[in-house]
C-alpha cells in the first residue's frame, strides 16, 4: 500500500476536473429578429464553427463553483464579426434543494445574454444568444 500511495495521491490531486452541470448552447440568428435560427450546443472550450464564415467565435473562461446548496457556473463567448470583436458572459446559478430529484417536474427557465453585432441596425443585424439551462 505504501508504494501505491504516491501514485494515488498524484492521480487524485493532479487531474484538473471540469464539470458542466448546466447545458449550454448558442442560438444563432443570421438575418435579424424573427427569422430562422440555429441552435449550436457547446461541448468544449475553444473555437465554435458556424456555417457563416464571417462569424468567428470562441468560448473561454469556464468556471464552476459549488457551495453547500448553491451551484454557480459561468462561460464567456467572444465573437469577431467583420472586424468587430464583442464578448458576453453568462453566469448560471442553481440553489433549489429539490432540483436533484425534480419531484415536482418543474420547468426551468434558461439564462441568456444576447450579442448583437450591429447596434445601429438591431432589427436586421445578425445576433447570438449564449444560453444555459439545467
Amino acid at each position: 500500500m505504501r508504494k501505491w500511495f504516491p501514485i494515488i495521491f498524484y492521480l487524485i490531486f493532479s487531474a484538473h476536473v471540469r464539470a458542466d452541470y448546466f447545458k449550454w448552447e448558442i442560438l444563432l440568428v443570421e438575418k435579424g429578429f424573427g427569422t430562422d435560427s440555429q441552435k449550436i450546443p457547446i461541448v468544449s472550450e475553444g473555437k465554435i464553427d458556424f456555417e457563416n464564415k464571417k462569424i468567428n467565435c470562441r468560448t473561454e473562461d469556464y468556471w464552476t463553483r459549488i457551495e453547500s446548496d448553491l451551484l454557480i457556473e459561468g462561460k464567456t463567448l467572444v465573437c469577431d464579426y467583420e472586424n468587430n470583436v464583442k464578448s458576453i458572459t453568462v453566469v448560471c446559478r442553481d440553489n433549489n434543494f429539490n432540483r436533484k430529484y425534480n419531484r415536482h417536474k418543474e420547468l426551468y427557465n434558461s439564462v441568456k445574454a444576447r450579442l448583437i453585432f450591429s447596434e445601429s441596425l438591431k432589427r436586421t443585424s445578425p445576433y447570438l444568444e449564449l444560453r444555459c439551462f439545467f
